[in-house]
């Protein structure tokens, strides 16, 4: 399979399928509801705190900005991000407060920064989505000073046969209109929040997942949570030692999980190589 490229039709269905996601939920005060949770909720990485004090820090697929504005409040030096889609716009309102921050539109096969121009690097919920897990992990490899460090979350597998099925669902959603698909994915939050029919809900994500929902979210973050399942062309899910693996293949040391208890995802640190 030959590797996306920026102006491939999945890389721009994907650009577009999260910027509607983020111009539509880019107000954090509907998705957290209090500045203190969207900080509780980036604890929850346990990213240790000098990964940002003092430190230049790249969000690579940053989004509406969210975990930006966290690496602001951090005490980072210096905040970039950058995306391929419109949600960027909603970043830097989101951060136009702090002349430390800088938004810019770019992907992860093509950065536009030089090699080794960040201390830090992380990214969140991103490369599984970019349709070659490992290359986009390599890319953003190269963007880490030598002895700096990169993070990166990545969905966890759920056995073959639920990913399998998962990806076969996701075929069918992904191909719908956004509108479409935001109006559907907003009745199945109201379902799983509807006595009775929330039990057809949790049965039907025994067989596949189709809604992505927690009680302590809000009405609005379980509604883009479940439309970021189901918006994008790809989704591809990883085992610890695999995301393990590619860091010690491009050669980082002191590689560990940060958070082994983190449900669904994979979330892994490590210190680039003096190269």
């Amino acid at each position: 399979m030959n590797s996306p490229t920026t102006n491939s039709p999945d890389v721009q269905g994907t650009a577009r399928a999260f910027g509607y996601e983020w111009t539509t939920h880019g107000n954090l005060e509907k998705l957290y509801g209090q500045p203190r949770d969207v900080l509780d909720e980036f604890a929850t990485f346990m990213i240790p705190d000098d990964f940002f004090a003092g430190q230049r820090v790249l969000d690579a697929g940053c989004g509406m900005g969210r975990w930006s504005w966290c690496a602001l409040q951090k005490g980072s030096a210096e905040v970039q991000g950058f995306d391929l889609h419109a949600g960027i716009e909603m970043a830097k309102k989101l951060c136009a407060g702090d002349p430390c921050a800088t938004f810019r539109n770019g992907s992860i096969f093509e950065p536009p920064f030089p090699p080794q121009s960040f201390d830090s690097v992380m990214s969140i919920g991103v490369i599984h989505h970019t349709g070659d897990t490992r290359r986009a992990f390599a890319s953003l490899a190269g963007l880490v000073k030598p002895g700096g460090r990169l993070f990166v979350q990545v969905y966890r597998t759920r056995g073959a046969g639920m990913d399998r099925r998962m990806n076969a669902l996701l075929r069918v959603t992904s191909r719908l209109p956004h509108k479409l698909l935001y109006g559907l994915c907003w009745t199945l939050v109201l379902c799983r929040r509807t006595p009775v029919l929330k039990w057809l809900v949790q049965l039907a994500n025994r067989v596949a997942l189709v809604v992505s929902h927690a009680r302590r979210r809000s009405f609005d973050r379980n509604v883009a949570d479940t439309f970021d399942w189901h918006c994008c062309p790809h989704r591809t899910y990883h085992t610890d030692d695999e995301v393990k693996r590619w860091f010690a293949e491009e050669g980082y040391t002191d590689v560990r999980l940060t958070n082994p208890n983190y449900g669904g995802g994979i979330n892994v640190i490590g210190t680039a190589p003096q190269r």
